[in-house]
């Protein structure tokens, strides 16, 4: 029996519906940091969907639990606040783009002292293949650049907001590898961290170099290793 159009069209949309794609049924996993460093975690909303927010605690010395979102075309950070006759409305305070990954490292790199200032979002793939053990993430949060050799084959060169991810070659019985940073100043490389770093399949490190809140003129960096669970 040939079923009507309209009936058949009513029926494909009903199932449409009612059985969601494959994307939105596994979700994205995200973890999350702020930066500058916060004693406290920072307590901010992410816009999930048409009125909803999803309430997070971000950490600035470690990365936040692994949180699983619907898959959305872009990040949209900020608080619910009450707004013209006492009506809730989302107060946006940073903006950004998911990748194509179903684990992300979401950045959330303050504008100021607190998040009214804003921020700037920042997504990196945290999957194993990409940013797995044995991986060193650089952040460089500074206005200058910042460049770097590690493990004494790799180098990179960061313009102010890019970041890389690397792989040292272990060095001292396979356990440590040797860090050595320079940062731009006039046209010189000016040297201001060198330290042998113990890098292991296990853990996985985040650095971020910012300018001292105290002076200006000098480059301060902060850095701490994520030990790699089951989730990966």
């Amino acid at each position: 029996m040939k079923l009507p159009s309209t009936i058949l069209a009513a029926a494909v949309a009903f199932l449409s519906a009612a059985a969601p794609s494959n994307a939105q049924q596994a979700g994205v996993k995200m973890q999350f940091m702020t930066f500058p460093m916060t004693m406290e975690p920072l307590r901010v909303e992410l816009l999930v969907g048409e009125g909803k927010t999803l309430e997070l605690f971000v950490p600035s010395n470690e990365l936040g639990p692994i949180v699983k979102v619907p898959p959305m075309a872009s990040l949209v950070f900020g608080e619910t606040v009450m707004g013209a006759e006492e009506k809730p409305e989302f107060k946006v305070y940073g903006k950004g783009k998911p990748i194509q990954a179903p684990k992300q490292l979401i950045l959330l790199l303050r504008k100021g002292n607190d998040m009214a200032g804003g921020f700037e979002v920042r997504a990196v793939s945290s999957d194993i293949g990409q940013f797995g053990g044995g991986r060193l993430l650089f952040v460089n949060a500074a206005s200058i650049d910042i460049a770097g050799k590690i493990g004494g084959q790799n180098a990179f060169a960061l313009k102010p907001g890019a970041q890389t991810i690397l792989k040292p070659k272990m060095e001292a019985n396979g356990r440590l590898a040797h860090v050595e940073f320079f940062y731009n100043k006039e046209g010189k490389a000016v040297p201001f961290f060198s330290s042998m770093w113990p890098v292991d399949k296990l853990t996985r490190g985040l650095v971020f170099f910012y300018h001292d809140p105290n002076n200006a003129n000098k480059i301060q960096l902060h850095s701490f290793r994520d030990f790699l669970d089951a989730e990966g």
